[in-house]
């Protein structure tokens, strides 16, 4: 079957599921309707892994004070997990056809965006947005090191300005100097150059939002508390995606998941977590406190319901 332009997710739940097509009749919203969709096989997940514990990827590198790790590696996303010792700089870069999010997961790093009037200061849980088009560089700043996911789209180009260090030779490339007049991506709906959720956790009425979107790329913190769900039914498989994988970083709390082909697992703040395309997924906050998940993939999602029989 041909990969689909847009994600379709397919929910398992009927009882939630009734909630929100009710909700959306009452808003005026599109009288849902049933459809067919082929479901393949669950996803492989290839060198990516279901759940990557971030305690875990620092003993990989103990002792290390600048390191680099991938974490998320398939048809849509190339995504790293990167710490960086105090002093730290990203040279000036731009990506001419993509765009990059930083999450700020430790430390601090000061952002400089072409367009911005100022410097951006991020700090835990910090989302700096970066739209095609938009050099920036990047500082590890304060006292202790700093530790952030920096996303993209899979084979992403990047140009550095001849201003800085010619770039490392690569094999099978030529690099050479080129003129482009570019201005600075804009910013519509939701994407703002920065987001920290503990600021916005300070609104009462936060209950998460979306925070990266575009035509490929979309990025919804979700936030909230165990003790205002349902009991948990071990039984409810959830949602599965067509044509694109989910991930999640777990910004805050715990996030408790049930995978196809996985199980059933909980997540810590720091933790990447993967599922493939097609494959069934429930995910829910877990634990006293609050709870947030940054749940990343390719398109927006169009909810439906799996019908009985």
């Amino acid at each position: 079957m041909k990969r689909l332009h847009s994600a379709l997710t397919v929910a398992a739940c009927l009882g939630a599921g009734m909630v929100t097509v009710q909700a959306q009749q009452r808003a005026g919203g599109p009288t849902p309707r049933q459809w067919w969709v082929a479901k393949a096989k669950p996803g492989q997940y290839g060198t990516n892994k279901p759940h990557i514990k971030l305690p875990d990827v620092k003993a990989r590198h103990k002792g290390q004070s600048t390191w680099i790790e991938v974490v998320v590696n398939d048809e849509n996303y190339h995504s790293e997990y990167h710490q960086g010792a105090p002093g730290m700089k990203i040279s000036t870069v731009m990506h001419p056809d993509t765009r990059e999010f930083y999450t700020v997961m430790e430390g601090q790093m000061r952002f400089t965006l072409d367009g911005q009037p100022e410097p951006i200061v991020a700090t835990r849980g910090a989302i700096i947005n970066i739209p095609k088009k938009t050099a920036y560089s990047a500082e590890v700043i304060g006292s202790g090191p700093a530790l952030w996911v920096a996303a993209n789209q899979q084979n992403f180009k990047s140009l550095y300005p001849v201003s800085e260090p010619r770039p490392a030779r690569m094999p099978g490339f030529t690099v050479m100097k080129v003129g482009l007049n570019v201005t600075p991506g804009a910013y519509a709906g939701n994407n703002k150059p920065h987001f920290n959720l503990f600021e916005a956790e300070k609104d009462p009425k936060f209950s998460g939002q979306n925070v990266v979107q575009d035509d490929h790329m979309w990025a919804q913190a979700i936030w909230g508390y165990e003790k205002n769900l349902p009991p948990y039914d071990p039984n409810d498989k959830g949602h599965f995606h067509v044509g694109t994988a989910e991930w999640w970083i777990i910004l805050e709390g715990q996030i408790r998941h049930n995978i196809e082909t996985v199980g059933d697992f909980t997540s810590s703040e720091g933790d990447i977590v993967y599922a493939p395309p097609s494959t069934w997924h429930a995910t829910r906050f877990a634990g006293p406190g609050p709870s947030c998940r940054l749940a990343i993939s390719t398109y927006q999602f169009t909810s439906l319901l799996e019908q009985p029989q």
